[in-house]
């Protein structure tokens, strides 16, 4: 059943953002200058319960917005999400790519955890524009996370002070040459060297006890 995305979803991709642009290694990230506004909330043409497709290479070349229904910035993760919930990763939607991108990768990180790595998908077609909870875009590979599976493994911090997690969309402007199966951390390494920009979504989970 086709659904369009609501207003309220539309000013979270407004509001609710952190941006970041990849410097010259690709590597760093950096936060916004002061007084910086976000672009304009994207506009796509299509919606499934899997993914939103939009017109590619309509982004400001400088900008990425990165957001979800489910998780504000530096807020906690619905549990739902997590090993003490049905541990299925969360809907996630974008504005469109820079022009000359050649291929979307995200990924997500516990930085409280010696970077344990959650989350790795690439391939990810440049018109894509969201990702439905517990999908994953047609064509898109996955490598595996640090719990040693394939796809998505949920926060499952120890008992104690909250963890962070972030998700990081990366439009890269190479081919990553991922497939499935390869080893998390390898694949993060590799995303982070290619050219191209990225947008930050960070979120915090902590468990009770």
């Amino acid at each position: 059943m086709t659904r369009r995305p609501s207003a309220m979803v539309a000013a979270c991709l407004s509001v609710c953002v952190v941006l970041t642009a990849c410097a010259d290694d690709g590597k760093t990230l950096r936060e916004p200058a002061t007084g910086a506004t976000a672009p304009p909330p994207p506009t796509p043409s299509t919606v499934s319960g899997r993914q939103t497709v939009g017109p590619a290479g309509s982004a400001d070349n400088a900008t990425l917005q990165l957001a979800s229904t489910a998780i504000a910035p530096l807020e906690p993760i619905p549990a739902v999400y997590t090993c003490d919930g049905n541990n299925v990763s969360p809907p996630l939607m974008w504005n469109p790519v820079p022009a000359g991108t050649v291929e979307l990768a995200l990924t997500v990180i516990d930085t409280d955890a010696n970077g344990f790595v959650h989350w790795v998908v690439a391939g990810i077609d440049p018109s894509v524009q969201a990702i439905g909870e517990g999908a994953v875009p047609d064509g898109a590979v996955q490598a595996k996370n640090d719990a040693n599976t394939g796809g998505w493994t949920g926060p499952c911090p120890p008992k104690g002070s909250p963890h962070h997690y972030v998700f990081t969309l990366y439009a890269l402007n190479t081919a990553s040459g991922l497939t499935n199966g390869v080893p998390g951390r390898a694949a993060v390494a590799t995303i982070m060297q290619l050219p191209g920009i990225n947008a930050v979504l960070t979120g915090t989970y902590q468990r009770a006890g």
